[in-house]
């Protein structure tokens, strides 16, 4: 418990960083876009090939969990869609964005290799492939097609592009057929990219800080709270799926169960402001579901009874 609380403290901690510099006027109001340009095209794909390389098992249950995390994205995206149909287009937007994907790298991890045995943490990084290819590419290339006023319709030149210009999405592909091929990166290479990669976590959580944006208002407080319902009900039905139906061993299963309850991806804020979305409400939206999914995974530790 100590271990949960201390992770969790630690990552709040540098989210409250982030609020006092923007408050205080230490840093200019356009940081936090600067770092969110450093979070996408510097540290996050830097995160990717680093996890990547420390996976040696690319078994047929490991592509089944990399193709849940997928379908999983995609049916959070329909539910997206459906729930935001006549709103505003920054709020379409938001909707796409923010009831999808899932914090890995910078909050999941360290849940699974303080709990869960080694299996766990190749779990998670797979689950990170099919979760990534979405939310650090795909869905964002929809969000921005589905929500353009630049034309009628869903235009799939344009949709190919923005998927094109997206450095993680781009990461993602490159190191999944790398590893299925059964090549690996030099060592010289990973070394080199290290403390980008380890950086990863600081600069997704200090952007949420510099973005952070706070509004009381009651029609607010209704929106964030229908994408944290809509995510959390999705969450405690796909856990059961998972872990009733799926034919994988125990330990593969109790992570994908944490999985679900995981905190919103921490780009979804940089991509529903590129979207014209409120990006401090989305920044809300991603701050409370990490409280969300502290209280969530630390009694699912206890009630599952895992251990490592």
């Amino acid at each position: 418990m100590s271990q949960v609380l201390l992770r969790a403290g630690s990552l709040a901690l540098i989210i409250v960083v982030g609020i006092c510099l923007n408050t205080f006027g230490i840093v200019g109001e356009d940081t936090g876009a600067g770092i969110k340009k450093i979070l996408i095209n510097i540290t996050l794909p830097c995160a990717i090939i680093t996890n990547f390389a420390g996976i040696e098992d690319m078994s047929a249950a490991m592509l089944l969990v990399s193709a849940v995390g997928l379908v999983m994205n995609v049916l959070m995206i329909v539910v997206g869609v459906v729930a935001s149909r006549g709103l505003p287009k920054g709020e379409q937007a938001m909707n796409i964005l923010c009831m999808p994907g899932y914090n890995i790298g910078a909050f999941y991890l360290p849940f699974v290799q303080s709990f869960l045995p080694a299996i766990g943490t190749v779990t998670a990084c797979m689950l990170d492939v099919g979760n990534s290819v979405m939310c650090t590419g795909i869905t964002y290339a929809f969000a921005a097609e589905y929500v353009s006023e630049e034309h009628h319709g869903f235009d799939l030149v344009s949709f190919g592009k923005r998927l094109i210009r997206s450095a993680p999405l781009v990461t993602y592909v490159a190191m999944f057929l790398i590893s299925i091929m059964g090549l690996r990166l030099p060592e010289a290479l990973l070394t080199l990219i290290e403390p980008a990669a380890k950086a990863n976590s600081f600069v997704a959580m200090l952007m949420l800080g510099l973005l952070f944006h706070l509004e009381l208002k009651p029609e607010y407080l209704q929106k964030v709270g229908k994408v944290l319902v809509v995510r959390n009900a999705l969450a405690v039905i796909f856990a059961f799926v998972v872990y009733r139906f799926l034919p994988l061993e125990l330990a593969i299963r109790q992570t994908m169960v944490l999985l679900c309850f995981a905190p919103l991806s921490a780009v979804a804020p940089a991509y529903t402001g590129m979207c014209g979305g409120d990006e401090g409400m989305a920044s809300c939206i991603n701050s409370l579901s990490i409280v969300c999914s502290l209280v969530a995974i630390t009694g699912l530790i206890t009630v599952l009874g895992i251990q490592a």
